[in-house]
């Protein structure tokens, strides 16, 4: 359920938002969650149809520099990716403004079928990630299949999870407003603000058990 204004406090965490290729139209799921959501911000990768790999981590770190607040990033695909390149290449200093990360089907851009406008990201980074951080994969994802999602899990010390079929999570998979990934941001939230009470030790801990399922010993969440 989203977060009202009120419900707030001044020092809660702010969600950015990066979306995957061509999905700048109506009924994506990330407009939505920055439409009705006062936690919620769009980043924006500027040309998300060519898109340039520094270009996209700098604009990343840029967005990071003027919140001021504990941020969760959230990236979908290219989103994903960016979320990626940005661990391996800033400081610590700007992980530590990170609460965490979900990262919506990140694709192997050095993959036979990845879109080659993707290359740029190529290869992937094999640095574990500073934050928590949870992979999200779909059982029917042609970009990337769930047991490679897996493998970039485990690569970069992050939780896994399944969400059955949900095609590449785009607007054309049928997902609407996608009620479900909201459930499971807030979740996230909830569980990796600052202050929270609950550390998270695996990914029973956070996910909606009416879709989630995990492949196999899901990975724990680094402390």
């Amino acid at each position: 359920m989203a977060k009202s204004r009120f419900e707030h406090p001044s020092a809660a965490a702010v969600t950015l938002l990066l979306p995957d290729l061509d999905c700048d139209a109506a009924g994506y799921w990330q407009r939505h969650w920055t439409e009705s959501r006062i936690d919620c911000r769009a980043v924006d990768l500027g040309s998300a149809r060519q898109p340039d790999r520094n270009n996209c981590v700098m604009r990343l770190d840029h967005a990071l520099r003027g919140v001021g607040a504990p941020v969760i990033l959230v990236g979908h695909g290219l989103g994903a990716l960016t979320i990626a390149a940005w661990a391996g290449l800033m400081s610590s200093e700007s992980e530590n403004a990170v609460a965490g990360a979900l990262l919506i089907g990140p694709c192997d851009p050095s993959a036979d079928s990845a879109d080659p406008r993707l290359q740029c990201f190529a290869p992937l980074p094999t640095t574990i990630f500073a934050f928590p951080a949870l992979v999200v994969a779909s059982d029917d994802d042609p970009a990337v299949p769930a047991d490679r999602a897996f493998s970039l899990a485990r690569q970069w010390g992050a939780g896994f999870a399944r969400f059955g079929e949900c095609g590449h999570f785009m607007p054309s998979d049928g997902l609407g407003w996608w009620d479900e990934g909201e459930e499971l941001l807030d979740r996230f939230i909830d569980l990796v603000e600052p202050g929270s009470p609950q550390p998270i030790r695996s990914l029973d801990d956070i996910a909606p058990p009416s879709r989630l399922a995990a492949s196999g010993p899901a990975p724990m969440f680094r402390p």
